[in-house]
């Protein structure tokens, strides 16, 4: 996966935007538990929230047997999104790759097993990896100086 090391500045017809580095990408993803998470399922696109762990260079979440970790084992081709508003503005990070169910605690970070919310599982849990390979944030900046006119 090629590394974007700058923001660059763009414009959109909503403004401006900065297409963030893959460095603040990843650190905009790591800060965050919340996101989602997309397949295909039945050959039509499905999103699924998650809250998820992040190392700064794959990413950890947990689920359950069902629809969901059935098209992950089945496609693992996914693309997996966060975002959130700030004062600065409303950022947005999507990072593609491949998914696979860990079948080795070992894989996944201790710091995941602490990170993810004590939910009471019906089912027992399994952790799903996700391998990246292509991450693209942006930000977009809420509060644009217009120029005025006399």
């Amino acid at each position: 996966m090629p590394d974007r090391e700058d923001d660059i500045e763009e414009w959109s017809p909503q403004g401006p935007v900065t297409e963030l580095s893959d460095a603040r990408s990843w650190a905009l993803v790591t800060g965050a538990t919340f996101g989602r998470i997309g397949v295909s399922v039945d050959d039509q696109p499905e999103i699924f929230p998650v809250n998820y762990f992040s190392n700064g260079s794959a990413i950890v979440f947990r689920t359950a047997s069902g629809t969901k970790l059935t098209e992950l084992m089945t496609n693992k081709t996914v693309v997996f999104e966060v975002d959130a508003s700030t004062d600065e503005g409303t950022w947005s990070v999507t990072v593609k790759g491949t998914a696979h169910a860990v079948t080795d605690d070992f894989e996944v970070p201790d710091a995941a097993f602490t990170a993810l919310p004590d939910w009471v599982p019906t089912e027992p849990y399994v952790f799903v990896h996700i391998t990246p390979t292509s991450i693209v944030g942006r930000l977009f900046h809420h509060h644009v100086k217009l120029a005025r006119r006399d």
